[in-house]
This record gives structure tokens, C-alpha cells and sequence, in this order.
């Protein structure tokens, strides 16, 4: 749905060629439900939700899970490896909130397609695949067959390159995006998974792996630059781009606009994740609409519209 800032003057709503896009993360709408599952997904979609994202997560039999971490003791009352297990080995595992055990079981792709369908209304679904177990010949197949009645309005974006590359060969049609997560990075004061790149703190002091962090050669401005371009050529060009919000604020403090580079280059950008309830993420989410991000994924997508100054798509 279409709206405006309820909180802001009329007058005082700025136009853009196209208004901002609050992408709901995890089907989280302030509704308590467990992130990505189905119930959270249908709260989403029953209030008119535009585009909703939620994890999907490919076991070892070629069914996918809606679950974002490979442990499983991490997101429902199981134990060990998703990525190892079968679907008749967790279709009876029920979902943590908040450490909690709730009833609700874990969901499956072909359920939360099956809602899609059921509400036309919705624009987009963003199936975020995660990268713990390749996709072989024979998931590829089952995953393409499972959305094709609904491909139109489903985009696949991912943090692994290999998998938008591999994805886009197939089916040049699909609408995807890609995440430089595992690239370039913040360092954080929470814990990283200790599998998940990149290992190392550049000499710009950013966790980047690459050997153009290895030494200061330049300005930090000249380092994003010279980033964002490597990075634009491991994936097809024109896809959407999802990038961690305050490293796109980073390269704009650093003198380089990643989002205009971006755009320059026939991609749309999205700043994620903004959530209103932490320290000066509405500010955040200010300064990238300013230079024109197109879509923001959040954890409050109702907050935020109120607190924005723009046109937003919720």
C-alpha cells in the first residue's frame, strides 16, 4: 500500500520520482510472531503488506526450510546442522521467539508460496537464500518449478554472488539481488558467526578479505570506490542491491555515494536493516532516502512510514 507520513504536514511531504519501498524484514510487522514463518508472513500479507522478505534456507534432501540460521537450536527447539538435515527430520520442529519455544511449527517455501498467491494485492516476495548448501541441478530445478506460478512477483537475493550468477543463467527473467555481507562489512561489537566472512580487518578498518584492503593506498573514499567496482562485477549487472545501511552511510561520510554508483550502473539499492525502536536509525534512514535510496528493509516498516517526510510504498 501507498502512503504518507500520517505524523508530517501534507505540505511538508517531499515527492520523488518514485516514492521509498520499506520492505517488511523477516515478515516482521510489530506483530511478535516468529520471523519468517508463515503466520508472520500472512499477518504481513492479510494487513497489505507491498514486499515482505523471509529467509529460506535449502536442506540436504532439496526442500527449503524458512529459517536464517544453520544451527537449529538457534531459531526452534531442535539440534544440529539445517543445511545436513531432511525435511521429515524438522517439519515437527516448532519456532523460538526470543529464546522461547512457540507453538508454531516451521514453515516450508511451497506454504508461503501458496499465500502469495492467495494475495495478489502483495507486489513482491523476497526469498533470502542462504548460503550454507549449494544449489545442485536437481534443487534448482524444484526451486524454479515451485515459483513458477507466482515468478512475477517473487525476487531471489542472496549474499552468495555464485548463486545469483548461477540463478540469472538459468532464467534470465527471475528478479534478483545480491548482498555484499560476505565481502565488505562493519566491524560490530556483536558476535560474527566464526564461519562467515570476511576473517580479516582491512587497513581501512573494515572486515574485507580482498587485497585492496590489504594496505592504505589511497583515501577511504578511493577504497569504496575501488571496492564497489570489484564488487559490481561478480554479479549480473541491473539486479537489485541490498546493502547493511550503515556501511552505505560510511561510504556517503567517506565521500563516495555508493547508491549513485549503483544507480549509474541500472541498479536499484536498498539500506537494510532499519528498525526505529534503536538510537538514531530514523536519522540513518533520513540521510540514505536524501541521496536517493530506493527501498529500505526494516523491522518497524508502520513506525517508520510515520517518521519519514516522503511517499512511502508499506
Amino acid at each position: 500500500m501507498t502512503g504518507t507520513n500520517a505524523s508530517t504536514p501534507q505540505n511538508n511531504i517531499k515527492k520523488r520520482a518514485q516514492p521509498v519501498t520499506l520492505i517488511h524484514h523477516a515478515a516482521q510487522s510489530e506483530h511478535g510472531r516468529p520471523p519468517s514463518s508463515l503466520s508472520a508472513l500472512e499477518h504481513c500479507l492479510m494487513a497489505g503488506a507491498a514486499v515482505v522478505e523471509i529467509d529460506v534456507l535449502p536442506l540436504a534432501d532439496g526442500s527449503f526450510v524458512l529459517l536464517h540460521e544453520q544451527n537449529l537450536d538457534e531459531e526452534t527447539d531442535g539440534t544440529g546442522k539445517a543445511p545436513h538435515m531432511r525435511r521429515d527430520q524438522v517439519q515437527d520442529l516448532h519456532y523460538r521467539v526470543n529464546g522461547q519455544v512457540t507453538e508454531e511449527k516451521v514453515g516450508f517455501l511451497e506454504s508461503a508460496l501458496e499465500l502469495l498467491a492467495a494475495y495478489p494485492h502483495t507486489k513482491r516476495l523476497q526469498l533470502d537464500f542462504k548460503p550454507y548448501t549449494p544449489l545442485t541441478p536437481t534443487n534448482l530445478k524444484r526451486l524454479l518449478e515451485m515459483i513458477a506460478p507466482v515468478k512475477t512477483r517473487v525476487q531471489i537475493t542472496s549474499v552468495a554472488d555464485w548463486v545469483v550468477r548461477l540463478l540469472a543463467r538459468t532464467d534470465l527473467s527471475l528478479a534478483l539481488g545480491f548482498d555484499p555481507l560476505l565481502y565488505l562489512d562493519l566491524t560490530r561489537d556483536e558476535a560474527r558467526p566464526a564461519a562467515a566472512p570476511p576473517f580479516r580487518i582491512g587497513a581501512y578498518g573494515l572486515l574485507d578479505d580482498h587485497p585492496l584492503s590489504a594496505y592504505r593506498w589511497g583515501t577511504l573514499s578511493e577504497y569504496f570506490a575501488a571496492r564497489a567496482e570489484t564488487l559490481l562485477y561478480q554479479v549480473p549487472q541491473g539486479i537489485d542491491w541490498f546493502i547493511r545501511a550503515e556501511v552505505l552511510q560510511k561510504a556517503l561520510e567517506a565521500g563516495f555515494d555508493w547508491i549513485d554508483f549503483l544507480h549509474q550502473a541500472g541498479s536499484k539499492v536498498d539500506g537494510w536493516t532499519i528498525d526505529v525502536r534503536q538510537t538514531d536509525q530514523v536519522e540513518l534512514a533520513q540521510t540514505l532516502i536524501a541521496h536517493g535510496v530506493d527501498a529500505l528493509t526494516t523491522d518497524t516498516p508502520s513506525q517508520l512510514a510515520k517518521l519519514l517526510p516522503v511517499e512511502t510504498i508499506v
